[in-house]
This record gives C-alpha cells, sequence and structure tokens, in this order.
C-alpha cells in the first residue's frame, strides 16, 4: 500500500474524491448543477451510484445508456484502483470501492488526521447522560489500544498520552495488513463490514464542512456519533482480537485494531469539535 499517496491526496472524504472525478467526465458539455451521487444502503458493499446521465439526457440528446457508457470509460481511469465502474440498467452509474481501494481509506482513517474546519455549526446541547455512551465508546477504544500496544500487537510511538490525541501513531505495522495476499480484505465478519459502512457513512455526512457547501440540511453530528459507538460495541462484542485470533491470525487481530483506531479517531473528532464534549482516554 502506498502511504505516501494517503497522505498526499486533496480528497478528505469518498464522496469529495468521486464528485472531483466527474468534472473531468462531463467538461467537454458542461454540467447541469450539482453532480447526484449517494451510496448504496447495503452495508456488505460500499457502493455509489449516480443518475447524472439521466439528468444530461435531453441536453446531450442522447440515451441515458450512451451517456452512461462514455462517462462510464472516462470515469474508469480516473477513479482506477481505488473504485470499479459500470454501468447499470437505465444508465446508472455505478462506483463500487475495492478492497484494495477500502484498504487505502481505512489506513487513511486510522494514521491521517482530519483537517479542521474553518467554520462550524456546533450541534445543539446534548444532555451528559446521552453523551456518555459515545464517550464510554471513546475511551473504550483509547483503552483496547493501549492493551494492543502491550500485548505487542501494534507498536504505538507514543502510547502513555495524558489526553486523547486526534491519531495514536504508529510505529508498526504501518501500513496496516488491512488485505491479504490475495488482495481481498481480511474484515468479513458481517461486525466488520457494518462498522466499516458506519465509518464511511460518518466521513460522508462530514463532506460539507470540508467542501464549503451549502447544507441541504444540518447535521446531526450525536446522531452520527451515536451510531458509530453502537456498531463499535457489536464488533467489539462479536470480533475477538486476543485469545486465538492473536495467536493464529495477528493480522487479522491487526486489522482489528485498525478498526479501533478509526473508530477513536473519528469519535473524538466529532466530540471535540462538534458536540463541545471531551473526549476521555478512560472512564
Amino acid at each position: 500500500m502506498d502511504t505516501a499517496y494517503i497522505s498526499q491526496s486533496p480528497e478528505v472524504t469518498l464522496k469529495c474524491f468521486l464528485l472531483s472525478r466527474f468534472p473531468s467526465a462531463i467538461a467537454q458539455q458542461g454540467t447541469l448543477g450539482e453532480i447526484p451521487l449517494n451510496r448504496s444502503k447495503d452495508s456488505a458493499r460500499v457502493l455509489y451510484v449516480s443518475a447524472i446521465a439521466l439528468k444530461l439526457a435531453k441536453t446531450w440528446q442522447q440515451t441515458p445508456q450512451t451517456i452512461a457508457a462514455q462517462l462510464a470509460e472516462t470515469l474508469e481511469p480516473l477513479c482506477y484502483p481505488d473504485f470499479a465502474v459500470k454501468v447499470a440498467p437505465a444508465g446508472i452509474i455505478e462506483l463500487e470501492l475495492t478492497d484494495p481501494g477500502l484498504a487505502v481509506w481505512l489506513q487513511r482513517l486510522a494514521q491521517t488526521n482530519l483537517p479542521l474546519p474553518e467554520s462550524r455549526i456546533l450541534s445543539p446541547v446534548v444532555s451528559a447522560d446521552r453523551l456518555f455512551p459515545i464517550q464510554y465508546s471513546h475511551a473504550r477504544c483509547c483503552s483496547l489500544l493501549r492493551m494492543a500496544h502491550r500485548d505487542r500487537i501494534i507498536s504505538i510511538a507514543q502510547p502513555d498520552v495524558a489526553t486523547a490525541p486526534q491519531i495514536w501513531s504508529l510505529a508498526d505495522p504501518n501500513p496496516l495488513p488491512w488485505i491479504d495476499d490475495g488482495d481481498r480484505l481480511r474484515l468479513v465478519h458481517p461486525a466488520e463490514r457494518s462498522l466499516i459502512s458506519q465509518l464511511l457513512t460518518v466521513l460522508d455526512n462530514l463532506y460539507p464542512i470540508f467542501e464549503v457547501k451549502k447544507r441541504d440540511k444540518p447535521v446531526n453530528y450525536f446522531k452520527l456519533a451515536n451510531s458509530l459507538s453502537e456498531a463499535f460495541q457489536i464488533f467489539y462484542s462479536q470480533c475477538r482480537i486476543w485469545g486465538e485470533v492473536k495467536t493464529e491470525q495477528p493480522k487479522l487481530a491487526q486489522a482489528r485494531v485498525g478498526l479501533i483506531l478509526a473508530t477513536q479517531s473519528l469519535l473524538r473528532f466529532i466530540l471535540e469539535n462538534f458536540l463541545n464534549a471531551i473526549a476521555p482516554l478512560e472512564l
């Protein structure tokens, strides 16, 4: 995995990445305002769909299928190797995140600081009892990361910190072994895929603050953080890291710790920057 590419890529979210590729595909004909792009609800896949061809059909005076085929041909090299591009019936363009591409984005979440937005809208005040489950999940992430360092599953550069870091900096392994020798993601358990899906959902919902665009509706940061917290708790209860997994499948254990790194990063980001709350190291 090319970690230099990870740090140099300007796009902060998957949605930013994809939307930045579309203008090149339709530059000669011009756009019709905002490009439609939505995430599929299938948590087993990271799939985005766009009906841009239907939107362009009248202007281009071609069928949606023809336009979609032209756009897909242009988009494919622009999105490679992160996304596989194909045309579905009715001229819908499908862009599915590949396993190597997912590994890149998970690594970014686990080891790259999110930029602080220049302007931000804080969430309405949330009571302490409602915040507690989110803060508990954050503290649990921090505790598990320290345990993983102590038990030599991973090596953290500065494990003894006094306040929650933006990123727990990995010394080894870096990058994490997200994919196996066959370029397939190691994380295939339903609870793993659900947590991954929620991580990317949170990231996509942060998209407007990084693009400085007008919001269609306010972002419910509490709901985002709470859903991520719940997905993490299910993951932790169903996917073991220690015991036989650590002994017999050490790379799977490391990849699962990577999901904890990514979860901690996003929970801290939302707690401190949008919920005006403490991201505790322990409770």
